[in-house]
């Protein structure tokens, strides 16, 4: 019976220390996921910044082509204005 005993225990024991094993290599397993998963997102981040700035680059572009585009329309007017003023006679004015 002692033996039967004992062997039960070192069966207990036997199982133990797999479940052990498997815990821990799970555990490993899904630190080097989670530090796979920080990397590919480090990455993500270090994209997304990048078309921020791509994109905030293009906007500055397209406000100062826009703006040279109000200040051409405006020398425009304003040669306009001035042709109409040499040609409309002061009478009518």
């Amino acid at each position: 019976m002692t033996e039967d005993r004992l062997t039960r225990i070192e069966k207990i024991v036997e199982s133990n220390a797999k479940s052990i094993q498997a815990l821990s290599n799970a555990v490993a397993q899904d630190r080097k996921e989670r530090a796979q998963e920080r990397k590919e997102w480090a990455q993500d981040r270090r994209r997304i910044f990048e078309w921020m700035a791509r994109l905030a680059a293009a906007q500055a572009d397209f406000y100062e082509v826009q703006a040279d585009y109000i200040r051409h329309i405006e020398t425009i007017e304003d040669r306009l204005a001035q042709i109409l003023e040499r040609l409309t006679p002061e009478d009518q004015a």
